[in-house]
């Protein structure tokens, strides 16, 4: 049995701009985010859900489109998008006796799942998904 949870980033709130990252796992809970700008689209995904920083500068990314994101992305957002991931999101993962940093990179074999505040991920080998507060 599953349990939905649904991600509350209430842009009214005293710091609105948290950056997560929800990785898949089996853990029974399921991930709900709004998403897409103005489509208000409700994408989901099972796993757990990581605070990995603050997502003003994907805000600010996004606040361009005016919550109309692309369907095709263009080479130059998809390189500024790359570069805001590798270079403001830090993803710590523990090991036995220490944490250990992945590094995450936008993952271009799920470009079709890029809208605003859902962008697909590769943490190491791993899928996962940024998510944040959708503009609408």
């Amino acid at each position: 049995m599953s349990m939905q949870v649904r991600v509350d980033f209430n842009p009214h709130d005293a710091v609105p701009e948290v950056l997560c990252l929800i990785v898949p796992a089996p853990t029974g809970v399921v991930y709900e985010n709004r998403c897409g700008g103005r489509a208000c689209l409700q994408n989901s995904l099972e796993g757990y859900l990581v605070v990995v920083g603050r997502a003003t500068p994907f805000v600010d990314f996004f606040a361009k489109f005016d919550g109309r994101p692309p369907q095709r992305w263009s080479a130059d957002d998809l390189d500024h998008l790359q570069r805001l991931i590798r270079e403001k999101v830090v993803y710590f993962v523990a090991e036995i006796e220490f944490e250990s940093r992945v590094l995450l990179s936008l993952d271009f074999d799920r470009l079709d799942d890029l809208t605003e505040a859902w962008i697909p991920v590769r943490a190491g080998d791993q899928a996962a998904v940024l998510v944040f507060a959708n503009s609408a």
